[in-house]
């Protein structure tokens, strides 16, 4: 598949293009075409229910802060099947894991501050 057509399939699927990719696409197409097949190889396993997969990339883009990735995941992840409820469960699994690589990174910090009282 050449990048026109990994362009209008994910219109067609995601209803939209993000910015991002159109402007890259705009510089370097065989990138777009090497991230669309790095997707489209991810998501054609099957181990994991396509919903979870969903969910799990929507959890990743929250706590990475990807404001189009986030908006994205979260219309698939509904046209996959999950609830709001699921979404919003993502959505506290995001939260901690980000809470948590706080606390972690912080760590040299806390540290200097126990022996800087």
């Amino acid at each position: 598949m050449d990048f026109k057509e990994m362009m209008e399939n994910f219109k067609k699927e995601n209803g939209e293009i993000p910015k991002a990719l159109e402007v890259l696409g705009q510089l370097d197409e065989s990138l777009v075409v090497n991230h669309m097949t790095d997707m489209q190889f991810t998501y054609s396993k099957e181990a994991i229910p396509q919903k979870y997969k969903v969910l799990i990339a929507l959890s990743a883009a929250m706590a990475l802060g990807s404001q189009p990735c986030i908006m994205m995941y979260t219309m698939r992840a509904k046209m996959a099947g999950a609830s709001v409820q699921e979404i919003m469960e993502a959505f506290a699994i995001a939260k901690f894991s980000k809470a948590g690589t706080t606390l972690s990174s912080s760590l040299p910090a806390l540290e200097w501050l126990v022996n800087n009282k």
